[in-house]
């Protein structure tokens, strides 16, 4: 009886064993593609690797019911990265005059090509301006890339 006692740890342990490599392979696996998909936001690299971003709705000047929505063109395809949406390791930041975002991972969705909507919570309404910028994993904005500013009022 010890024996089979014994037997059954033992196939347990290579059970374990087995799961845990599976865990650590899954985990390579994720670490690897994110780096190859731009993910990993580490921010690094040439400026002329910045996509240069460009707001296409709404106008200069528009009157926008809120919630409010931008639709943009990202210059490059977006992946959703560990801190949120990204092109080559800098993820999407939106400054409606002093309210500085960061997209949800709902927040952002894909119009065609490398054009997207992102879907605005409620600001503060009044006249403010619209720009998007890239930034780094410390939050920090880009100078490069960045959408041009856009007047507009929010009602």
């Amino acid at each position: 009886m010890a024996q089979g006692g014994s037997g059954e740890r033992l196939m347990a342990d290579r059970v374990f064993g087995i799961v845990g490599g599976v865990m650590v392979l899954l985990g390579l696996v994720f670490l690897v593609r994110s780096f190859m998909e731009g993910g990993s936001d580490t921010g690094s690299g040439p400026a002329s690797a910045v996509p240069q971003i460009r707001i296409v709705s709404p106008a200069a000047g528009a009157a926008l019911p809120q919630p409010a929505s931008v639709e943009f063109d990202a210059g490059a395809p977006l992946v959703l990265g560990p801190t949120g949406w990204t092109v080559a390791g800098r993820h999407l930041h939106l400054f409606a005059g002093g309210t500085e975002l960061m997209a949800s991972a709902t927040g952002i969705t894909a119009v065609q090509g490398t054009r997207y909507r992102w879907a605005l919570p409620r600001l503060p309404s009044g006249s403010t301006t619209l720009r998007m910028t890239w930034s780094g994993e410390n939050h920090q904005s880009i100078p490069q890339g960045a959408s041009q500013t856009i007047p507009v009022t929010l009602r």
